[in-house]
């Protein structure tokens, strides 16, 4: 059996070795990226162990040193009743070095555990008065000389390390200095993204983390007998420690470990992490590092694509060769039928050589013939206005004809009389008749002539004129408002003859949608496109417009909106076909306020030469 050409055996082997090389390599990128971690949380410790001893440091003599300033010296030693005019130069003191240092608070305390100077002694929340006899740091610094204390401070709630230091005169005791420190400078500068870090205290507390929410809950649940020395010490500012959640889950290399913590992207959740501690330069301090697997994870991402990626393309390879081995056998099996098949066809298209001469000959012929065809229908269109008018035109003829009569009449009677003058005013007369008469035949002769095939510079104003001209008695005879509007030098592209029958068609169609219609009107107009290269000509009447079903067939033969009986309805196909021909477009739409309105947009044309589009 066979998959694509591939035996199934070869198939099956192939998928074998492309899991076992997936699951190699997702093995080799997970531990690679856990020892890129590994040494880049091992870089991160010792940054912030550096940077915390450098940190503790700047603070750690800050306390001794103001233990062997005399006034304080001095302040501790006196009575309590004498420490008063003693304490503005103390204050001030202290106030300085706590300026200068960059310290929260700088205090000295009597051995009942009161602070009876600060330098924040005129502040609103002051630590002069407070006793702190409960802290370690002020026990530890009166028993060994020194203490060190991370705690939330009573007044301001705020945490910070305290260090401590006794006040000696000679070996007597007289009381402690003691300053406070913040460690949020520490926190931000630790921030990193996908990154923890921690110090976790003696007490398993997290002081210091660049989670907030881990701050002040421990990694371990404490003893309640712990819990009872915490809140005596009031080392966080008497609020229960709460358990943070962490569970060591198993060892990786190099002191690295794996651990459950919460989601600091997630709250709610948790993740696991792999985790790598340091100890902190103060005793019973460690500093804990959180790093996020997720770059380990899309290591594996990577190997796995990459493995996929390359079984691909060797996969596709292989396809590939295996249908290139099919198809050129099929190719050379489908070479004898061809060259069989090719003798047929040749003696097959010598047969069809002959015949297909023979039909391009009657398509010729008869391409001449509908060429013909049409110049015939276009003039035979144009008899058929012209006898659509032959009713007016008998009218506008037969007026000036009666007329001559009666003048020729009144003519000869003037003679008989020997009157001269009026006979000669009379055949006057009748020679302007004759004129105006010789005039419209003139444009019904070059109307009804049958047109040239080329396009000429034609003035539409001219045009226009030549049309209205055949029209003007049924114009008149049924008060029809006309306003045109067309600039004189407004040439277009086109053959005057079949220009002429253009307008005369949409006039002639206007005028029959206006017959019975109160206040008929018709604008004609035409203007340039901005780029001067069109000229747009539209033609209005305020009839009854278009019906909807008829105007998207409006220009097909024999589609026509009149009753039966008065058109074919050629005229309008007539029109399309004749402005097609002059490399124009013609369309029609009915207007928002009645009527219909037919736009013609030509090729404009700029003196003798046509403007090409």
């Amino acid at each position: 059996m066979t998959m694509l050409g591939v035996p199934l055996w070869a198939v099956a082997a192939s998928a074998v070795l492309y899991l076992a090389a997936a699951a190699a390599a997702v093995e080799v990128a997970w531990h690679r990226g856990l020892d890129a971690l590994t040494e880049a949380g091992a870089h991160r410790l010792d940054l912030y162990a550096a940077s915390l001893r450098s940190e503790l440091g700047r603070y750690e003599l800050l306390p001794a040193i103001a233990a062997r300033q005399d006034s304080i010296k001095t302040l501790l030693a006196a009575p309590p009743d004498a420490r008063r005019a003693l304490l503005p130069a103390v204050d001030d003191y202290l106030q300085a070095v706590n300026r200068d240092a960059g310290s929260v608070a700088v205090d000295v305390i009597d051995l009942n555990g009161d602070v009876i100077a600060a330098s924040n002694w005129n502040q609103a929340v002051s630590f002069v008065g407070t006793n702190v006899a409960y802290r370690p740091y002020f026990t530890d610094s009166l028993s060994a000389g020194n203490g060190r204390f991370f705690g939330i401070g009573t007044n301001t709630g705020e945490p910070g390390l305290y260090f401590a230091s006794a006040v000696r005169d000679g070996q007597k005791v007289l009381g402690a200095t003691a300053v406070k420190i913040r460690v949020d400078p520490l926190e931000s500068a630790w921030r990193v993204p996908n990154e923890a870090a921690m110090v976790v205290d003696g007490n398993g507390v997290v002081v210091i983390s660049t989670v907030p929410a881990w701050k002040f809950t421990a990694l371990a649940p404490i003893a309640p007998q712990k819990q009872q020395q915490i809140q005596a010490s009031r080392q966080y500012a008497g609020r229960k420690v709460d358990n943070l959640g962490y569970a060591r889950l198993g060892d990786w290399r190099n002191g690295a470990w794996f651990a459950r913590l919460p989601d600091w992207s997630h709250p709610g959740r948790e993740r696991r992490y792999l985790v790598m501690s340091r100890s902190a330069p103060q005793a019973g301090d460690a500093i804990m590092v959180a790093l996020d697997l997720s770059t380990a994870r899309r290591q594996q991402q990577l190997a796995f694509a990459f493995v996929t990626g390359v079984f691909l393309i060797a996969a596709f390879y292989g396809l590939y060769a295996v249908q290139r081995r099919r198809v050129i056998v099929e190719r050379l099996k489908a070479q004898d039928a061809l060259q069989r098949a090719n003798d047929r066809l040749e003696a097959t298209v010598q047969q069809r050589t002959a015949a297909l001469q023979q039909e391009i000959d009657e398509r010729v012929l008869t391409e001449h013939k509908l060429r013909d065809s049409q110049q015939q229908l276009v003039h035979a269109g144009k008899l058929a206005v012209l006898g659509q008018m032959a009713a007016g035109l008998t009218h506008e003829i037969n007026q000036p004809l009666v007329a001559i009569r009666t003048l020729c009449d009144n003519a000869r009677t003037f003679f008989e009389r020997g009157q001269s003058a009026q006979a000669l005013a009379n055949l006057a007369r009748v020679g302007k008749l004759v004129e105006n008469m010789a005039l419209l035949t003139a444009e019904l002769k070059a109307f009804a002539r049958k047109p040239e095939a080329s396009t000429v510079p034609v003035s539409l104003a001219d045009a226009l004129a030549h049309a209205r001209l055949i029209y003007d008695s049924r114009i008149r005879d049924e008060s029809v408002q006309l306003d045109i509007d067309i600039a004189p030098d407004t040439l277009v592209a086109a053959e005057p003859g079949r220009l002429q029958q253009v307008i005369v068609n949409l006039l002639g169609n206007a005028l029959d949608a206006l017959t019975g219609r109160e206040a008929p009107r018709i604008r004609m107009g035409a203007k340039r496109s901005d780029d001067a290269a069109r000229v747009t000509f539209f033609i209005a009447d305020n009839g009854p417009g278009i019906d909807p079903h008829v105007l998207a067939h409006l220009f097909e033969p024999f589609v026509t909106t009149k009753p039966r009986g008065h058109g074919l309805g050629l005229g309008l196909a007539i029109t399309s076909r004749i402005v097609e021909g002059f490399g124009a477009r013609i369309a029609a739409v009915n207007l928002g306020g009645g009527g219909a309105q037919f736009t013609i947009e030509f090729v404009a044309a700029n003196g003798g030469s046509i403007d090409s589009e």
